[in-house]
């Protein structure tokens, strides 16, 4: 009788085995990392920081790098780990390995009845309540959206990963030249309209200074937060012992450069003070200097 066998590329693919399909290239972790992270964080960010650090506009660039710095170092520590153990389950699995089994259980749990769960329930409704503003919708309407929009991605995600993996890659390339437009646009359209509100922008007390930065950078932080799911799909990437490091230094670079455009561009159109007294800055940038935009 003969016996079957199983090559190395079969085994890679997770033919022939347990594992699951290894099927997400460099590209697609990057894609993941950079449309998990933007999201309304730098439409609402930008003001808290600017009023933490007393409307100096460059301690409010300087935070928002050395978030960026110090989410790239956590997420080069994530793609070492996830070089290490490309297992699917990401956290999972080093919480597992490092706390042992009922840590790890006790997270996954809480990952998918509150965390995850909220998440997608807090995105589902806010697409809708967007939805809203752009055309009418009758009452009822809302919550049957917020559900299909679920429907929808859990369905895409059922289908297949490459599949999942395309869509997302489409909406990430979509948000990421949106909000690059907005901020090139908002350049272009104020150009020296608060120059000097950007260079004379005063300096807050040694005293206040240090608590407005470590105000202002809890909320940086929070704006780069996401970037750790990619985790997850460790047990589906191909040769993860390079795309991991590599995917992480590239999306988090990739987003420090588009949230640093897009502050300037808000304060090249509103100024500190307009960005500080703002409670939706985009909406206010926007409106405020493009006269195709505003009502």
């Amino acid at each position: 009788m003969p016996v079957e066998t199983t090559t190395e590329s079969q085994r890679t693919l997770g033919y022939g085995s347990s594992e699951l399909r290894r099927v997400l290239g460099l590209r697609d972790l990057v894609f993941l990392i950079v449309g998990t992270v933007i999201g309304s964080g730098i439409f609402l960010v930008p003001s808290t920081v600017v009023r933490s650090v007393n409307k100096s506009v460059s301690l409010a660039l300087f935070v928002w790098i050395l978030g960026g710095l110090l989410s790239l170092l956590g997420a080069l520590t994530y793609g070492e780990l996830s070089a290490m153990k490309p297992e699917a389950g990401g956290l999972y699995v080093y919480i597992r390995d490092c706390f042992g089994e009922l840590a790890a259980f006790l997270f996954g749990w809480i990952l998918f009845f509150v965390v995850s769960t909220g998440s997608v329930a807090t995105l589902a409704v806010a697409f809708s309540n967007y939805l809203g503003g752009i055309v009418e919708l009758r009452p009822g309407t809302p919550k049957l959206i917020s559900l299909l929009v679920i429907a929808i991605t859990a369905a895409v995600n059922i289908r297949g990963t490459r599949q999942s993996a395309d869509l997302q890659s489409l909406t990430t390339v979509i948000k990421l030249v949106a909000v690059l437009a907005m901020a090139v646009g908002l350049l272009w359209f104020s150009r020296g309209a608060h120059t000097h509100a950007m260079s004379a922008s005063s300096m807050p007390p040694a005293g206040s200074a240090w608590a407005g930065l470590g105000t202002a950078l809890v909320s940086v932080l929070w704006a780069y937060e996401g970037w750790q799911y990619c985790t997850y799909t460790a047990g589906e990437t191909l040769n993860p012992q390079r795309n991991f490091p590599l995917a992480f230094a590239m999306g988090i670079g990739i987003l420090a450069g588009a949230y640093l455009l897009a502050n300037l561009g808000y304060l090249a159109a509103l100024g500190s003070d307009g960005v500080a007294n703002s409670t939706r800055v985009a909406a206010s940038a926007l409106e405020t200097q493009s006269p195709l935009l505003a009502k």
